[in-house]
């Protein structure tokens, strides 16, 4: 159906307005606003509802030019397109309808549905004008446009949760997963013009675009096995609000913080996964390192049977005697060797028993020692005479320290790998009284290549080393930790980096505390 007006719309009516008692009454009880103008603009009758939508008495409106009830772009135009539509007959809305604005008289603006009819009546032109309140209709609509927003924003942050699982799923290496991460996030959020993500983890950063801190910045921690490895932040370049500073999107941070938890929780779960194959293929070698231990003993002791033939037939002035001894003395030295590897390789608990420090070190440098000579590395070893004896479990320690100087001959071959004067390990054995009890501390120091602070937060974390993959598995700290702790011990870390590292081993001479006392001091000493 067209919406031009009938040729009746704009018939001729007889009579007057004050003869038509019966159209006065049907135009005051209407429910929407009513406005009659003349050809120049003057508003001639204003209804009951005009009056109570605009907020102005009758009188204050009849006599006055229509465009006060309009806002100032369109009051100035009014006129002008009157006059046009007398002298055209050009319609842009008479007929038709259309949303605009009114002007109340305290100033402020409603939004209405107008529509317009022309009438003749005694040879003069009339327009009347219908205003239905949409205020509520626009309320409704807006409401719906938030919902229709809200509803993208959290399609948008659910599809990059989904994305993120997949590339945690999909990718092998950490460092692909923080970096797709990093590109996922921003895309986002809910100004991925003014906003930037960064994720620092174990010092490294992964960024899509380069950020710098603003008071619109939030962070959320990446925790892996309750320690804090990391943060994931979100920065806006500008504030969303002028007038109110620092605010961020409540759904943004939702979302990083929920992304955060998953990073934490998706690496504990690869390193826990790493912890189970390692251990599973140290068991292996282990037992292969027993088994083979046991085949080498059998052929040495073979040797030295021998060598003894030889020399209980061979005169004691005989002029190859002398090389006879020295065979048996190798393979001896190969038998000792042996028997400590094996020793050292046990798995049984040991039982705790007086033992001194000396000998402790001892058996662990004559492991050693090949392996620092043949590295030019300069020994200094400072251990008193008079040390007390400790109850402790000895082969469990010579394996902390066995670490400890195989961590020091690595930094020290980085550091020097042709040799140097300052290419020097120091061992070192004190007595010292911590919280009333006597301790031995024995310090492990060399000048290689140091520990990062980076590092250094990590350094006793299972299977965490900055070795490289043929120099270590990332246990000997941590499994040195483990067993020093169980002695009622603990292990101290001073590093400078590129200058120096020192451990300072401190065990009680009387053993650990019983179950409940040690307990205790543990939580003291990490408080």
């Amino acid at each position: 159906m067209s919406n031009e007006p009938k040729a009746a719309d704009t018939a001729p009516v007889s009579g007057s307005w004050d003869d038509n008692a019966w159209f006065r009454g049907l135009v005051e009880s209407a429910v929407d606003a009513i406005l009659t103008i003349g050809s120049d603009g003057i508003i001639r009758h204003a209804n009951r509802s005009a009056t109570r939508m605009l907020g102005y008495h009758q009188a204050e409106l009849l006599g006055r030019n229509v465009n006060m009830i309009m806002p100032d772009i369109y009051a100035r135009h009014h006129d002008e397109y009157i006059r046009n539509y007398l002298q055209t007959g050009e319609k842009h809305i008479i007929g038709i309808g259309r949303e605009v604005v009114v002007r109340k008289k305290n100033g402020d603006t409603l939004p209405v549905h107008l529509s317009i009819s022309e009438v003749n009546m005694d040879g003069a032109r009339y327009f009347s004008g219908v205003l239905r309140d949409i205020s509520l209709e626009h309320e409704a609509r807006r409401e719906q446009e938030r919902l229709l927003g809200e509803l993208k924003e959290r399609n948008k942050k659910i599809t990059c949760l989904y994305s993120v699982g997949e590339v945690i799923r999909e990718q092998a290496v950490e460092i692909d997963i923080f970096r797709e991460i990093a590109y996922l996030i921003r895309p986002a959020c809910s100004y991925p013009e003014r906003t930037r993500v960064r994720i620092v983890f174990d010092g490294h950063v992964y960024e899509e675009l380069a950020i710098s801190t603003t008071p619109w910045t939030f962070s959320a921690p990446i925790v892996v096995g309750g320690r804090t490895r990391g943060k994931l932040e979100l920065v806006y370049r500008e504030a969303i609000d002028p007038e109110i500073p620092g605010i961020l999107t409540q759904g943004d941070c939702d979302m990083i913080e929920a992304i955060a938890r998953t990073l934490g929780e998706a690496v504990e779960r690869r390193e826990a996964e790493a912890k189970v194959i390692q251990a599973s293929k140290l068991a292996s070698i282990g037992e292969l390192a027993a088994g083979v231990g046991h085949e080498i003993n059998n052929p040495i002791n073979g040797v030295i049977n021998c060598v003894d033939i030889l020399l209980e037939n061979m005169a004691a002035d005989a002029p190859d005697r002398h090389f006879a001894e020295l065979i048996r003395s190798e393979a001896e030295r190969v038998a000792s060797i042996v028997k400590k590897l094996l020793t050292f390789s046990r798995q049984q608990q040991e039982k705790y028993s007086m033992a001194s420090m000396p000998e402790i070190l001892d058996a662990v440098l004559s492991l050693s020692n090949k392996k620092i000579e043949k590295s030019h590395i300069e020994l200094r070893v400072h251990i008193p005479d008079s040390l007390p004896r400790l109850r402790c479990r000895g082969e469990q320690l010579q394996q902390v320290f066995m670490n400890l100087i195989i961590n020091s001959i690595h930094a020290l071959d980085d550091r020097y790998p042709d040799g140097s004067p300052n290419k020097i390990m120091t061992i070192s054995v004190h007595t010292r009284k911590h919280d009333g009890r006597a301790y031995l501390e024995t310090a492990v120091e060399d000048f290689g290549v140091g520990i990062s602070d980076t590092a250094k937060a990590r350094l006793f974390d299972p299977f965490f080393t900055t070795k490289g993959r043929d120099k270590g598995t990332g246990l000997g700290l941590s499994v040195s930790d483990g067993i020093v702790k169980d002695h009622g011990g603990f292990i101290e870390v001073e590093s400078e980096p590129g200058e120096f590292a020192r451990f300072r081993v401190f065990l009680p001479v009387e053993g650990p505390l019983p179950d409940k006392a040690r307990s205790a001091a543990a939580m003291e000493y990490e408080r």
